[in-house]
């Protein structure tokens, strides 16, 4: 029997004039894992709220959802509690206590649980998803990526039968990514547990998934297998950013790959004698340090440790640098203080040649300095985005002048929505609109890419590419290794307080074994050069050609 089913399903919001979703069918067999993909803003966060009716949004709907063949409708509060849980994209709004503790309890003691059963069941949890050094902390001290570990940790001590992810490892590292979805693995194989899981980037998820759902305009295309979804890709281009680095590597020569095992194997027995192509390498030219960072630290209390330690970073104009690290090691942190948000206790920050000190008012922050935060909703104060871009264009001095931009990130119609009632991807683009708005020279981005569909990463990874040509700098701090790799000129990797092993880009990932990218653990006995998916892919094409 169907553990979960959606008929016909239709959904408008309250005051929108255009269904979200428009006829969306599909069926969950008990202990299947769905993957769900779209781009940006086609209804995947709507679809996976209404599942679940306790956070259902509000508007109109219609068609039938049934859980383990019953009508959701006719489901109590307390059976939709323990067939259901949710893990949204944004932990900071599921949250509904002060500690960690406290967090993994509450569903429990909520559900009446025996108290002398809580506390064994909560420690279980907090051992199987390894987070025992942050158990007795505040939840507001935690990182993006630990509070949404702590999220996923609560939401399975109530043991649901079916688990709801919206985009859960947008604010995790690569190595946080990997023993978040081997939980999720261990949990559908030992647990039998349902997972229906909201991902723009699936290269950990790929392997072990058994069902693809597509949402396009609020439409619903069903895949009944990743292999069925993968021959739909190879025709249709929209789709082939879905596909993970592992199986694009291997498309050109006729095969089939959903790990870089089977994929690295399948390429080194092709090319076993495969010569290196010679880098292309460019005289670089010298270009005028834009930041310039001299020993510098900060820490949060007097006596505390310090977060930043003898920092030392030069970036030059026209340059893009991405610095990755672990969750909670301190990116956030040294973008903040950086860009002059916090005070260092020592050392010399220079922008543009300028001690950072030396700027006055507002002066840092109007034609000089954006920063685009972890949570780009603080951004935004107005009832609408076009109120909210309208402000920023006052404040300017200009009058309107956003129409462009909105068009090409194509988020025009979103113009007349309230900021908070946008998914996570369409605040994050509505949010770079608004940096670029201010006409910065020197633009500090926080998680830039996360939730965005591989389409949108795209479009912003050519702005990033084109404000570098005109001569502004860009600093990122990311997780999203592919990203970094396809558009950033230099990285390097933060970690004990300051940046370490600073390289150009493909060299920087061609070295590193975990703090890279799937594409390069693939090819770096093949193709050492090919470090993003479309360049392994590229690789693997000629190579074949001229075999």
């Amino acid at each position: 029997m169907e553990i979960l089913s959606c008929k016909d399903l239709r959904f408008r919001y309250n005051g929108s004039s255009k269904d979200t979703l428009t006829g969306v069918s599909f069926a969950v067999q008990p202990s299947q894992v769905v993957l769900l993909v779209g781009r940006t803003g086609s209804g995947k966060s709507t679809l996976l709220r209404l599942l679940k009716k306790e956070i259902s949004p509000v508007g109109t709907l219609s068609g039938d959802i049934a859980l383990c063949g019953k009508a959701q409708s006719e489901l109590s509060l307390l059976e939709s509690t323990q067939t259901i849980s949710y893990i949204s994209q944004n932990p900071d709004t599921q949250t509904v206590t002060h500690k960690v503790s406290a967090e993994l309890a509450f569903a429990l003691e909520n559900l009446g649980t025996d108290p002398s059963e809580i506390l064994g069941r909560v420690g279980e949890m907090a051992t199987y998803f390894g987070i025992e050094s942050i158990y007795d902390r505040e939840i507001d001290t935690l990182s993006g990526g630990q509070k949404q570990l702590c999220s996923l940790c609560a939401a399975v001590t109530s043991a649901p039968k079916i688990l709801l992810l919206d985009e859960p490892a947008a604010q995790l590292d690569p190595i946080g990514t990997s023993k978040l979805y081997s939980a999720l693995r261990r949990l559908n194989t030992e647990l039998g547990t349902t997972i229906i899981i909201a991902e723009h980037d699936p290269q950990e998820i790929f392997s072990f998934c058994d069902k693809v759902i597509l949402l396009d305009s609020g439409r619903s295309t069903v895949f009944d297998t990743r292999e069925d979804f993968v021959t739909a890709a190879e025709k249709d281009p929209m789709l082939r950013g879905y596909i993970p680095a592992c199986t694009r590597a291997v498309l050109p020569l006729g095969k089939t790959a959903f790990t870089v095992r089977d994929a690295k194997n399948i390429l080194e027995s092709t090319f076993p004698e495969q010569k290196k192509l010679p880098e292309k390498k460019e005289k670089a030219k010298e270009k005028k340090p834009a930041l310039q960072a001299r020993n510098v630290y900060f820490r949060y209390e007097k006596n505390g440790r310090d977060v930043i330690s003898c920092l030392d970073l030069t970036v030059s104009g026209g340059e893009i640098f991405a610095a990755v690290g672990s969750n909670g090691c301190g990116k956030t942190t040294m973008l903040k203080t950086l860009s002059g948000i916090l005070k260092p206790w020592q050392g010399r920050i220079e922008l543009f040649g300028k001690n950072i000190k030396s700027y006055k008012g507002n002066s840092l922050y109007r034609e000089n300095v954006a920063v685009m935060p972890q949570d780009p909703y603080f951004l935004f104060t107005a009832q609408t985005v076009r109120d909210e871009l309208e402000s920023t264009c006052r404040a300017m001095g200009r009058k309107g002048g956003y129409e462009a931009l909105c068009e090409h990130y194509d988020v025009t119609r979103l113009l007349d929505m309230h900021p908070y009632d946008l998914s996570g991807g369409e605040v994050q683009k509505c949010a770079m609109i608004k940096l670029l708005l201010t006409e910065p020279k020197m633009i500090f981005l926080d998680e830039p890419s996360k939730a965005l569909d591989p389409a949108s990463k795209a479009v912003l990874g050519e702005t990033l590419t084109e404000l570098a040509q005109q001569g502004k700098t860009v600093i990122i701090a990311t997780h999203d290794t592919e990203f970094a790799a396809a558009y950033a000129h230099r990285c390097g990797l933060f970690f004990d307080g300051r940046i370490h092993s600073q390289a150009p880009a493909a060299e920087f990932f061609a070295r590193n074994r975990f703090y890279t990218t799937d594409a390069s653990r693939i090819a770096r006995n093949v193709f050492p050069q090919a470090v993003t998916a479309q360049a392994l892919e590229e690789c693997t094409k000629a190579g074949g050609e001229h075999r």
